[in-house]
């Protein structure tokens, strides 16, 4: 069981996700904002941080460079519905341990990701 933080500012994407991982008996909250994602990555820790690219208030980067001051060590998973070759890049060069595209596919595509990253996680803790 792992503890994951969603963040997106589509309440309808924050739930599905959240229905998804909690049938796979993961602990799971969300925000809406990226101002409430700050708060819960200064109070919690988290085994995975999921977040949307493009969000009104502040951006999915801003939200990773964020936790990485604050010293989270969570993977950090970007999502976007309006994937480009740039925010590939980006996502890569800032360190997001994923980049997954919303598509119809994005619960397997998500949910592989994330399996990765505690199966690495748990890897690093048994070493």
């Amino acid at each position: 069981m792992a503890k994951l933080l969603v963040i997106d500012s589509e309440e309808s994407c924050c739930q599905l996700l959240a229905h998804v991982f909690r049938k796979q008996g993961h602990v799971v909250e969300t925000v809406l904002s990226g101002e409430a994602a700050k708060n819960k990555i200064d109070g919690g820790d988290y085994d995975v941080i999921i977040s949307e690219v493009r969000m009104p208030d502040v951006s999915g980067f801003e939200l990773l460079e964020y936790a990485r001051a604050a010293m989270s060590l969570a993977p950090f998973i970007l999502m976007t519905a309006v994937p480009t070759e740039r925010t590939a890049a980006l996502a890569v060069n800032r360190g997001a341990y994923g980049y997954v595209t919303k598509t119809e596919f994005l619960v397997e595509d998500l949910g592989s990701v994330v399996e990765k990253a505690l199966k690495e996680q748990a890897s690093r803790r048994v070493n």
